[in-house]
């Protein structure tokens, strides 16, 4: 059957409808991307959720180790559970890293949307926020890694044949200053998240006022 050029342009022409229907507009790109971001912080916050869980256990799971093991020797192979405890947050820390890439991504995408389209002080204050969020998450990443290091260097220290005394009290106080700088930055980190919640929902409530009118 022949192929007549009326057909080729009722094929051209759906072509086109189905192109301009995947087009979003840049309220609708906006939109997309502040949902995303929102889901980005829920699973951060989870994840500090998880993290606050297994801090709280560290301690009680260190006193069981020197309690029930009088020659330390599972703080020293790694067969503690303040080990395992450690391994655990050292994972939700790979998480954390991988969602601030997620976040760095969106903050990408929404640069890209026509600024022209946007309340500009609203959508400049999520840009801005975001910036702020991924950069104190990074620092906090690194820090804490740095924590867990210290951890698990002070933890195998205690099961050596030449730890005594100094070698407990030293440790302790080199983990504890690390904690001390990671606290500092995840409060930091708090205050930024606070600052881009508000900036979502700013701007996130004048995107749909647009829309209403």
């Amino acid at each position: 059957m022949p192929f007549h050029y009326r057909n080729m342009a009722a094929v051209i022409l759906a072509a086109t409808l189905l192109m301009l229907a995947g087009c979003s507009s840049p309220a609708e790109k906006a939109q997309t991307s502040l949902s995303d971001i929102e889901e980005l912080q829920t699973s951060v916050m989870e994840s500090f959720t998880q993290l606050a869980d297994l801090e709280n256990s560290l301690q009680t799971e260190f006193e069981a180790a020197l309690t029930e093991d009088e020659s330390l020797s599972t703080l020293s192979d790694g067969s503690a559970e303040v080990h395992a405890n450690i391994e655990e947050r050292g994972e939700l820390l790979e998480k954390l890293s991988e969602s601030n890439e997620e976040i760095l991504s969106q903050h990408e995408e929404m640069l890209q949307i026509d600024h022209d389209e946007m309340p500009a002080e609203a959508f400049n204050g999520v840009l801005g926020s975001l910036a702020s969020m991924t950069e104190s998450l990074d620092a906090f990443t690194e820090s804490y890694g740095a924590q867990l290091d210290s951890e698990k260097t002070y933890f195998e220290s205690l099961g050596q044949d030449e730890a005594d005394y100094e070698t407990f009290q030293d440790g302790i106080e080199r983990v504890n200053d690390e904690m001390e700088g990671t606290r500092e930055i995840r409060r930091e980190l708090d205050q930024a998240f606070v600052e881009l919640e508000e900036a979502r929902n700013m701007l996130d409530a004048q995107l749909k006022e647009e829309a209403d009118e």
